[in-house]
């Protein structure tokens, strides 16, 4: 056993390897669950096509469809259609033409009340802010001339009235 051992030592030694030798640290490479799923779809793909002849042939075997005239009532709805959007459309053209009409006149008494430009119509705001500042000057003369012995607690009530009706601020005295 000793000359098996010295052979294989000398043999070692010149490079004398009975293994194969294979290359050092080949990398496999690792495919992505999609990458082996395109690759097995291929594989099915070319399974499936083998006997299949895939060039085209060009001829005269064209297959040809016949279409039928276009039927005069498809037109005739589509006119239906066209008038009843014409006249909606009209129709919504008025409302809005009214609206602004509405819009204008709104806002034209709105900056009359915010400007305080009083109108001589018994029914309008302006006559209701002279009767409510006539009844703030009664009451606060009461509450002036009597003092404590007014029953409602006027300042309270004052000062109501100027939350409510912020233009009594400018009459305010107490």
């Amino acid at each position: 056993m000793t000359t098996t051992r010295k052979n294989s030592l000398i043999g070692l030694a010149k490079g004398e390897d009975k293994k194969a030798k294979t290359p050092a640290n080949k990398k496999e490479v690792v495919l992505t669950p999609a990458e082996e799923r395109d690759l097995k779809a291929k594989a099915k793909v070319d399974k499936l096509l083998e006997g299949v002849d895939l060039t085209l042939k060009k001829g005269d075997d064209l297959l040809e469809i016949d279409t039928p005239p276009k039927d005069s009532g498809d037109i005739l709805w589509l006119q239906d259609e066209v008038s009843k959007l014409t006249e909606e459309n009209e129709r919504l053209k008025s409302e809005v033409a009214l609206a602004k009409g509405d819009y204008g006149k709104l806002f034209d008494d709105y900056q009359k009340v915010r400007s305080g430009v009083l109108s001589s119509d018994p029914n309008n705001d302006g006559a209701l802010r002279l009767k409510v500042v006539q009844l703030f000057n009664e009451i606060q003369a009461q509450q002036i001339s009597l003092g404590a012995n007014f029953f409602i607690h006027p300042p309270s009530f004052l000062l109501r009235l100027i939350m409510f009706f912020p233009f009594l601020e400018s009459e305010k005295r107490f």
